[in-house]
């Protein structure tokens, strides 16, 4: 069940990542427009962490793919592990990785990148409040 808790968590990703696109739309429309180097540099900077956004919600998407693959074929951790360290040209560490270290993994991305959505957005209305006065 704590799996299945944790995949519709990691799934919530999607959602932060569509309104982190929208704020990453609406950026690149405002830079375009002259303004004051104050909200240009809130835009930029807003830019910047739309583009860190994606990579985590990639990563957030890749989890959700692993978890999903666990949930699948309980018992096979050591044999993801190893497939794993192999695709990414590794050495396989000894014993499984437990479960709870996966999962405080994955709950910490999409922290970060909800975190990284939060002060996207913070900084697109301090520009689009910079342009209104």
């Amino acid at each position: 069940m704590a799996l299945r808790v944790l995949l519709g968590f990691l799934k919530a990703g999607r959602v932060l990542d569509g309104g982190s696109s929208v704020l990453l739309l609406g950026t690149l429309v405002l830079v375009w427009a002259p303004v004051a180097p104050l909200p240009m540099a809130a835009l930029v900077a807003a830019l910047i962490l739309g583009l860190v956004e994606k990579y985590f919600a990639w990563r957030v998407a890749l989890d959700v793919e692993f978890f999903t693959l666990l949930h699948e074929q309980p018992g096979q951790l050591e044999a993801f592990d190893a497939a794993l360290a192999d695709f990414l040209g590794r050495k396989a560490a000894p014993g499984a990785r437990a479960m709870a270290s996966r999962w405080q993994g994955a709950r910490r991305l999409v922290r970060r990148q909800a975190g990284v959505v939060v002060v996207q957005a913070a900084l697109v209305l301090v520009a689009l409040a910079c342009r209104l006065w």
